[in-house]
């Protein structure tokens, strides 16, 4: 059993996380993240993980499109990093929290098998920092 100074990825990832298809258009990317409020969508290709999209990869496409009316865009298969960042639910957080840093991305997916389980990005490891710090803080209390 894990101490609450070594928590797992499982601890603080985002589980079940919502997820785009490759096939999809830029613009139904765009939308789906303003209206779910968040910063990045697992992209799948049927039933297998593809890529990554980032706020940051609809950016300049975004731009392009405002200016060009009734263009369709690249689909988001073509925009999403392919690059990934994949850790294990039970994977140290400080060990998967460092991988992010060194490789400077925003979110790893969590995959358990072949199974996507959760995302885990930057928001979810200060969230986890606070909640860690604030029972510390329980734990030292005289």
């Amino acid at each position: 059993m894990r101490s609450m100074l070594t928590p797992t990825v499982r601890s603080v990832m985002t589980p079940a996380p919502e997820v785009i298809h490759a096939q999809a258009g830029s613009a139904t990317a765009h939308a789906r993240m303003q209206e779910l409020g968040i910063r990045h969508l697992p992209v799948m290709d049927r039933d297998r993980l593809v890529g990554v999209l980032s706020e940051r990869d609809l950016r300049g496409v975004r731009a392009f499109l405002d200016h060009a009316p009734g263009e369709l865009g690249p689909s988001v298969g073509e925009l999403c990093s392919r690059d990934l960042l994949i850790v294990g639910p039970d994977d140290p957080l400080d060990e998967a929290a460092t991988l992010m840093a060194d490789r400077r991305v925003g979110a790893a997916l969590v995959v358990e098998g072949t199974e996507l389980v959760g995302i885990m990005t930057c928001v979810d490891l200060c969230k986890g920092l606070s909640d860690l710090v604030a029972r510390l803080r329980v734990a030292s209390a005289p």
